[in-house]
């Protein structure tokens, strides 16, 4: 007689990954969750309050709605038929279309942007952990998750960026553990975030090839990012833009360049907006920065930046910076390491407190950027203002055409047609929204008449005027 067969053991995975959460340093958990539940509740007083900076929220809200409905990302805010991807080159917002087809608002995006961030915080606080040890890690890991360029970016709510910061987070500890071919594949995929990130998955691939001395896999990153590159303000963007162009084109003078390179050169170094960024880049890093080769991986930006005709463009606030942040600090942490391995005893005694300078210069800061201001308790109360904002969103139904400001743009796409007001092409709205407080006019409109010439022909009736907000409806 035979022995019965034991019992198959159990192949659980879940053992495998309690232990691997385990393995995760305590400040990577700490600074990640702690960087989420900051940035959405200030996204959360935002939205309460019907705070929109821009329409930005607004577009990007019509992109991964129409991702969520498989459908081509026509955003009509930007014009009837427009397709976004002949805009700005960001497929991958795709990848946000489950979370918003199961949640269906704009809000929903700032949750998204606030989870994005909290993951990019994960990674670089795991390499400030593994690199310069506990300490460092909680120092670092903090200065990063609540630093001045992901700060702003949060303020000025969602852009496709988000997605960016945590894809070059991985993409820069994968390098530091000599993950090289992991970490070609990650700063790869940073191409269908944005067309500028192109240049720096180029800059990427000859970083890589210099620290790894794999000159193959680093020539193939550099040739990847050029091809997209190429490809895509070439063909993509003019291929998708109703005026076959890339529209931003106009914001670099390439002959200007040429012609007078070091002209180019002393503005930038005279103009005191791009100086304070490049100013304020080296110090928040304690000067770190200037000791590893992985901060060449910020010049592309930088230099299109600076290269831009667009003020908006050239200073630490807005989005723009995000991009720069997990590299900054990532070198940063990098520049430690190697310092503390200098022949020269000053530079190895300022290592020695280099998370701590990093960590410092992070909170003397804190008290100019937005966080900051949720000390203010009008942050936390809502009034007549935004009483009258819930009133012109219940007094429009869903599936109706409104043309509207910036001002309730994000909210008004919740099952509804949006349209940027007066915009050349429109159709005739079913709705008229203003906001003559924060929508953006330089003097006050009256919603009915306006709407009359904007749309000869037609007729309307107002149905609400309160709070500078004054909402037409079409009755013929």
């Amino acid at each position: 007689m035979t022995d019965a067969p034991s019992p198959a053991r159990p192949t659980s995975r879940f053992p495998r990954v309690r232990a691997l959460v385990r393995r995760q340093p305590a400040s990577a958990w700490v600074w990640s969750g702690l960087a989420f539940l900051a940035y959405w509740l200030f996204a959360t007083l935002q939205w309460r309050r019907f705070e929109s900076p821009s329409w930005d929220l607004g577009i990007f809200t019509q992109v991964v709605q129409q991702y969520a409905r498989l459908e081509a990302p026509i955003v009509t805010i930007k014009g009837e038929g427009y397709h976004i991807l002949g805009d700005h080159f960001h497929p991958l917002l795709a990848l946000l279309a489950p979370f918003y087809a199961v949640f269906p608002s704009a809000y929903t995006l700032l949750v998204l942007q606030a989870l994005l961030i909290a993951i990019s915080v994960f990674f670089v606080t795991k390499t400030a952990h593994e690199h310069l040890k506990t300490v460092g890690g909680w120092l670092i890991g903090g200065a990063y998750a609540f630093s001045w360029g992901v700060q702003e970016a949060m303020a000025v709510q969602f852009h496709e960026v988000a997605l960016g910061a945590p894809i070059l987070a991985i993409c820069l500890w994968l390098m530091m553990r000599q993950s090289w071919l992991a970490a070609a594949i990650w700063g790869g995929l940073l191409v269908f975030v944005k067309e500028d990130l192109g240049l720096t998955v180029i800059m990427l691939g000859i970083v890589l090839a210099w620290r790894s001395r794999r000159v193959i896999l680093g020539a193939a990153l550099t040739a990847w990012g050029l091809l997209m590159f190429i490809l895509t303000l070439m063909v993509f963007l003019p291929g998708l833009n109703p005026n076959d162009q890339y529209d931003y084109a106009r914001y670099v003078s390439s002959d200007e360049l040429l012609g007078n390179p070091f002209g180019v050169l002393g503005e930038i170094l005279t103009n005191d907006q791009k100086m304070s960024t490049v100013v304020l880049m080296i110090m928040c890093t304690g000067l770190f920065i200037l000791r590893s080769n992985l901060g060449l991986i910020v010049l592309p930006t930088l230099a299109w930046r600076f290269l831009s005709t667009n003020e908006g463009h050239w200073g630490p606030t807005w989005h723009y910076s995000l991009m720069l942040m997990p590299t900054l600090y990532v070198a940063a942490v990098d520049g430690i390491v190697a310092w503390r391995a200098s022949g020269i005893r000053f530079f190895r005694r300022y290592a020695h407190h280099g998370a701590v300078i990093v960590a410092t210069f992070a909170v003397a800061i804190s008290n100019q950027l937005p966080l900051f201001e949720l000390r203010n308790p009008d942050r936390w109360t809502t009034g007549e203002r935004q009483a009258a904002a819930r009133t012109v969103l219940d007094s429009i139904p869903s599936d109706v055409t409104v043309g509207t400001d910036v001002s309730l743009m994000a909210y008004l796409t919740d099952g509804r047609q949006v349209y940027y007001i007066a915009q050349a092409g429109n159709p005739v709205e079913d709705y008229l929204v203003v906001d003559n407080y924060a929508g953006g006019w330089s003097s006050p409109v009256e919603i009915v008449s306006y709407a009359g010439q904007i749309h000869p022909g037609t007729r309307w009736e107002k149905i609400v005027d309160e709070q500078g907000y004054q909402v037409a409806r079409r009755i013929g």
